[in-house]
């Protein structure tokens, strides 16, 4: 894909927090993300309005894991059980960056 989204887990969702204070950092999330949608996603810094530190909406604290991306490995119904932490940097190395795992409850 040529430009970045937003990898929702779905049902699976759980909130999210400021990774600093570790403060709900929902109430100014949303506007946040439809912020940062206007540009496309080429922008995700943001300070946290809790306490003033800057980070960006990838590295938000999401409790059910969430990511912004622009790559996707996708298995639907594998029936492989969960993946490995082995096998997770295997993929990352093979790939030759960083991978985040969400899984989406539909």
């Amino acid at each position: 894909m040529e430009q970045t989204e937003f990898f929702y887990p779905g049902e699976n969702w759980s909130g999210v927090e400021c990774p600093v204070c570790g403060a709900d950092a929902e109430p100014w999330w949303m506007d946040a993300v439809i912020h940062a949608a206007e540009e496309s996603y080429k922008n995700l810094a943001v300070v946290t309005p809790c306490c003033n530190s800057l980070t960006s909406l990838n590295d938000l604290h999401y409790i059910w894991p969430a990511a912004f991306g622009r790559f996707v490995l996708e298995a639907m119904n594998a029936n492989i059980g969960e993946t490995t932490a082995e096998q997770e940097q295997a993929l990352s190395v093979a790939l030759g960056l960083p991978l985040k795992k969400v899984l989406v409850h539909l």
